[in-house]
């Protein structure tokens, strides 16, 4: 939905514990003109899809996000100026959902979302 549109994924890595995703927004996207004219942020709403696909990405099946606990939204994500993002994921071992995932999306100088979700598969 918003994969090759909205963002694209630049590269994934494996790291010990985690996973991290490089994406770059795409900064003239048409969700801008809305929110907001000459002063772009991306909605938190697109944060929680871009993770949702990433996953999908990662699991390579469609998923639904079931539970999205303790969402923390902790800065506003300019994409005139933070278009390259790291979405870092972790399993969570002690869930019993093998869906069970942590979320941080950060460009390296500041954090903009702390999540934890559980998905299922369709």
């Amino acid at each position: 939905m918003l994969l090759d549109t909205f963002f694209k994924i630049l590269s994934t890595s494996r790291e010990e514990e985690k996973t991290v995703v490089q994406v770059e927004l795409e900064k003239d996207h048409k969700i801008y003109e809305g929110h907001f004219p000459g002063n772009p942020v991306v909605p938190g709403v697109c944060l929680i899809q871009m993770i949702r696909e990433v996953v999908e990405e990662l699991q390579g099946q469609k998923l639904r996000l079931m539970a999205a606990d303790e969402t923390k939204f902790l800065n506003i994500v300019n994409p005139l100026t933070s278009n390259f993002l790291t979405i870092e994921v972790k399993n969570r071992p002690k869930s019993e959902n093998p869906l069970a995932f942590s979320f941080i999306i950060t460009d390296g100088r500041l954090t903009y979302l702390k999540m934890r979700a559980d998905f299922s598969s369709f």
